[in-house]
């Protein structure tokens, strides 16, 4: 595996095409909150796309829509025009309980907050997302492959109360992969971690996109975090303002600076 510090910047220019080779995508794609002089464009006409196999980090300022756009992109919220995709699958369009079941099935998601459910044991709220669907089945060597990867093999019959920050991550991390979802949304996934442990997360994940082929698509404030990614988007004022390919952490610190 490359070191994130020795990539370099190959483009600064945004993507703008989102076409069949993207297992996600966001065509035309706005979402306004409130109305007449309230009104705040959080996402303003973006396409882009994600491929497949790439882990992409989405960075702004604060209030700069890199959350919405993940939210939307993902179906977690709704777009005010515009289209999103999960491979050809147009989200926008379908019903609540549609949402669910291709959450369920095509998407994962980690969150900086874990959302574990407290009465279960970490092998129950990994296998949870596969329990909820009907009639799939956990592929266990798969899960104990997993456990093994993430530091966790020993831990699955403990409750999340018994289990440190790292690890409850951890467990989030083996939950949202083991649908083995066409790709995964993280928001924020370091920002509770210390350094140390942060590190070893984005390790695992790095290794889920080169080892599993996992499409990994990041909300992330740090520059260390987007330095692991393949790719780097800058959203500022709901609009794509820039992208950069293996990014290195002075890349995205002058980036972000520009942008403040």
């Amino acid at each position: 595996m490359s070191s994130a510090g020795s990539r370099k910047v190959e483009t600064e220019t945004p993507s703008s095409g989102a076409t069949s080779e993207h297992v996600a995508s966001l065509v035309g794609a706005s979402k306004v909150f409130g109305e007449g002089d309230a009104v705040v464009r959080a996402l303003d006409d973006v396409t882009i796309g994600f491929r497949r196999g790439q882990f992409t980090a989405v960075m702004g300022p604060s209030g700069s829509g890199k959350s919405t756009l993940m939210y939307c992109q993902s179906g977690l919220d709704r777009l005010s025009s515009g289209q999103a995709f999960v491979g050809d699958v147009d989200v926008s369009t379908l019903s609540d309980q549609e949402l669910s079941v291709l959450r369920r099935s095509k998407l994962g998601f980690i969150f900086q907050s874990f959302h574990l459910v407290p009465a279960l044991s970490a092998h129950e709220n990994i296998t949870l997302p596969v329990d909820l669907d009907s009639g799939a089945e956990v592929d266990e060597d798969f899960l104990a492959e997993l456990a093994e990867v993430l530091g966790i093999a020993n831990r699955l019959e403990n409750r999340p109360s018994q289990l440190s920050g790292g690890q409850r991550q951890r467990v989030a991390v083996a939950r949202a992969m083991i649908p083995r979802p066409d790709v995964i949304f993280a928001d924020e996934p370091t920002g509770a971690l210390d350094s140390k442990t942060s590190g070893e997360l984005l390790t695992y994940l790095r290794q889920a996109v080169d080892e599993l082929g996992q499409t990994i698509v990041m909300v992330t404030h740090d520059a260390v975090a987007a330095s692991h990614c393949d790719r780097v988007v800058y959203v500022q004022d709901g609009r794509l303002v820039g992208e950069a390919q293996q990014p290195t952490v002075d890349d995205v610190l002058n980036k972000i600076r520009e942008l403040s």
